[in-house]
């Protein structure tokens, strides 16, 4: 094989021919195989930037929004308002209503029948949503779940159906539907009145910036005395887009984007006629080889200018593809064809340099990845780097539903959906239930948002072989070797971390777990483990509010023991209340002392998720507080939002004992759960926590911004206090002022302090000189 490799080699046309035969061919099988759709969809956000337009303004949008949930009465609202809405949309003359709002469930008589006298009243067209979905857990097949019959008389029925891909995106959407025979048009085929074959879709146009798409706040509409000219003749859609009501799906181009929107935008595309046909990816591809072909049979200049010809040729198709969208004629996919010119370079310079490496030696037998081997190679090439593994946790239950194919085809679909976070977009197979890739130098000061990202990309489910599959996975992370990455997931699982950087200490400790319960005790009677607190600055009195308790452990023998490391071992082994008992005894202490230099003060305790279902605890925590000298109120229980989540039941149960005895209940770490905020309206709290980790980028991430925002307006509405953690700098905390966020807490404002130091640095001075220092 070398020997043929060598005769190529020493022969230009053969080696082009033999690079060019292989590229093509490459290049007709991955569209087949799916890949290279996450790059063409880069392309075509790359081309909707470049051809951004505004949408038409004939469609608006009426939204449920944050704003109007809160003026108005309890959710869901009763049928009244959405008749008053139509009531008042007809008075200004509009020419459509559709809602994208579900009528199939009964409310009383006396409002469906209001909201049906106004349905028939109106002098605008209604549109009504149908969803279809599948009949139930145990019977296979589809039902359309239908508004009541009585709301159906004088309207028409459209549905709203969507269908993300396989990464969890929606961008593309369909004509219709079909269920038991019934042929059911698209809400925005009926917007835009445009017909279209019912098991098509089209892709939704994302040069449309939705945030010209006219919008109206219900109860702005619902409440205005006159109608406003503005509405006249526009096709209105009425739905959600408060973030607590949940109806958000990602886009390639827009990030999470309200369900109203899409269906808006799906109709801009049709109304504007930019529901363009595809003519695949076939003839850009043959243009690509063909002009290649005659460059080289052609040429008269070095070798070298090959790879110039293969740019030209690429930027010639980029902006074929951009001007055909712009004039409205067609659409086609130059991802074959790129490939094409990518692959062919590159194999011409292996042919050229003889260089081959065998399939076997550096791939994985079930997912045909670059395997461990390969890893060590491409190190070898890179000096130290960052190496990164994810363990798929409940990889071992999956292997008794899938079989060695779809495995195959699962890892690709993780790998395709990860290369980005990787140095040159490469994902390593390493183990039967492990990955891993070197970080790219981008992610070097910021390994925590690496995994962050990392983590995100693991909530949408994974597909294999048609069937999506939820994968749960622990990260790890070294500059030194495979292994000890491979390691560091293991210590990420027993820490109860997402991801953790491999440490010779948390070795050292889940070597010696036995050890360190034995020594639990004698470690508190001997003051090893004791009590630091991390103030906290109400942001809107600009003075101290109060601290959070945290626990530290100092061994004699193994020195400072992390918190995240002993903490998870004392919960497995049920041992936490004894610490957690400690730790409050300690609070209620400092507490008291505080209280008589300043009134008003308040302490923080944090509680497991595993002494929520405990009732002998939560007696004992009760009688402790009870029998201190201060008010209990100022005594705040903090859980986690996972862990009231977990069993909201037993926590409900648990947290309305607490807070009857007077003491304050905190949701600690908000916004890393999966609730919204009504969720967890079912919750006895007094304040929620925003995650630092939201909080932290807040002044770099829009998005984290909004969700600070929109976190503090939704907790003011429901009389909540709101506390920000992770504080780091001065323009945060500015930021977080002037958003209304009552108190902050941060390295900012003050490291951990003993109680010692906390009684002198932030008790023994003036307001005004500790409000100078923060």
């Amino acid at each position: 094989m070398k020997a043929i490799f060598a005769s190529f080699s020493a022969n230009a046309s053969w080696r082009f021919l033999l690079a060019w035969v292989c590229a093509l061919l490459c290049a007709i099988a991955l569209p087949l195989v799916g890949v290279g759709g996450e790059v063409e969809r880069q392309f075509q956000n790359m081309r909707a930037e470049l051809l951004e337009k505004p949408a038409s303004g004939d469609i608006a949008i009426v939204e449920i929004d944050a704003k109007s949930i809160q003026s108005l009465d309890r959710w869901p609202w009763p049928r009244t308002y959405y008749a008053e809405l139509v009531e008042k949309l007809s008075a200004a003359g509009v020419a459509q209503i559709a809602f994208d709002v579900d009528f199939s469930s009964h409310s009383t008589a006396k409002q469906d029948g209001i909201f049906a006298a106004a349905l028939q009243s109106s002098d605008a067209a209604i549109i009504l949503p149908t969803f279809k979905q599948e009949q139930s857990a145990t019977k296979s097949g589809y039902v359309e779940s239908l508004p009541l019959e009585s709301l159906r008389a004088h309207v028409f029925l459209a549905s709203v159906n969507v269908h993300p891909d396989k990464n969890g995106q929606l961008n593309d959407y369909s004509y219709g539907t079909i269920t038991d025979n019934i042929v059911r048009p698209s809400l925005a085929s009926m917007i835009a009145e445009t017909s279209g074959h019912i098991d098509k879709k089209f892709a939704i146009d994302q040069s449309i910036n939705p945030t010209t798409i006219p919008r109206y706040s219900f109860v702005d509409v619902l409440q205005s005395e006159q109608p406003d000219p503005g509405l006249k003749g526009k096709k209105i859609l009425i739905g959600a887009t408060a973030i607590e009501l949940g109806d958000r799906y990602p886009t390639s181009r827009y990030g999470m984007v309200p369900g109203v929107v899409i269906q808006a935008m799906a109709a801009e595309t049709l109304f504007q006629g930019t529901n363009m046909v595809s003519i695949g990816y076939l003839p850009s591809l043959a243009v690509a080889a063909i002009f290649l072909l005659l460059w080289f049979w052609r040429r008269k200049a070095p070798e070298n200018r090959i790879f110039l010809a293969a740019v030209s040729i690429g930027i010639v198709l980029f902006v074929s593809v951009l001007t055909a969208e712009y004039l409205g004629l067609f659409t086609f996919s130059n991802v074959p064809a790129l490939f094409f010119l990518g692959i062919f370079l590159l194999l011409e310079k292996f042919l050229k340099t003889d260089f081959a490496l065998t399939r076997s030696q550096f791939s994985n037998a079930d997912s045909a990845l670059p395997n461990e081997a390969a890893l060590l190679q491409f190190l070898a090439d890179r000096g130290t780097c960052n190496i990164a593994a994810a363990r798929l946790t409940n990889f071992r239950e999956l292997q008794a539903v899938i079989d060695k194919e779809m495995r195959g085809d699962l890892y690709n679909n993780l790998a395709d959906r990860l290369k980005f976070l990787a140095e040159d977009q490469r994902i390593f197979h390493l183990d039967t239930d492990m990955i891993g890739w070197v970080l790219k130098e981008d992610y070097a000061s910021d390994i925590a948002g690496h995994f962050d990202t990392a983590v995100a990309l693991f909530h949408s489910p994974v597909m294999a072989g048609g069937t999506k599959i939820k994968l749960n996975a622990s990260f790890g992370v070294s500059r030194e070797s495979i292994d000890q990455a491979k390691i560091a997931t293991e210590q990420a699982v027993v820490t109860g971390r997402r991801w953790a950087l491999h440490d010779e200490e948390v070795d050292r400790a889940i070597g010696q777990k036995q050890s360190l319960l034995v020594e639990l005790e004698q470690a508190i009677a001997n003051g090893n483990i004791w009590t630091v607190y991390q103030p906290k600055w109400n942001l809107l009195s600009n003075k101290l509010d109060g601290a959070e308790a945290l626990v530290r452990w100092h061994h004699p023998e193994r020195g400072m023991i992390s918190p995240e490391i002993f903490i998870p071992i004392l919960e497995g082994a049920g041992r936490i209340d004894q610490l957690t008992l400690h730790v409050l005894k300690n609070a209620l202490d400092d507490l008291s002392i505080w209280s008589a230099q300043q009134s008003g003060l308040s302490c923080s305790i944090n509680i497991s998720a595993h002494l929520l279902g405990d009732d002998s605890f939560i007696d004992k925590a009760i009688a402790m507080v009870g029998a201190a000298d201060i008010q209990n109120g100022h005594v705040i229980f903090e859980v986690t939002e996972t862990a009231a989540l977990a069993d909201l039941e037993t926590s409900i149960l648990a947290l309305e004992r607490i807070r009857q005895a007077g003491i304050s209940v905190s949701i600690d770490d908000y916004g890393t759960g999966q609730s919204t905020m009504s969720y967890l309206q079912r919750l006895p709290i007094d304040e929620i926590k925003i995650d630092q980790s939201f909080v932290k980028t807040m002044m770099s991430d829009d998005s984290n911004r909004l969700l600070v925002k929109s976190t503090i307006e939704l907790a003011k509405g429901l009389n909540l206090k709101v506390v920000a953690e992770g504080i780091e700098e001065q323009t945060c905390m500015d930021m977080l002022r002037e958003l209304d966020c009552d108190v902050g807490q941060g390295w900012h404002i003050s490291k951990p302090v003993s109680s010692e130091i906390f009684l002198r640095a932030w008790l023994g001075t003036s307001t005004r000189e500790r409000a100078a220092r923060v």
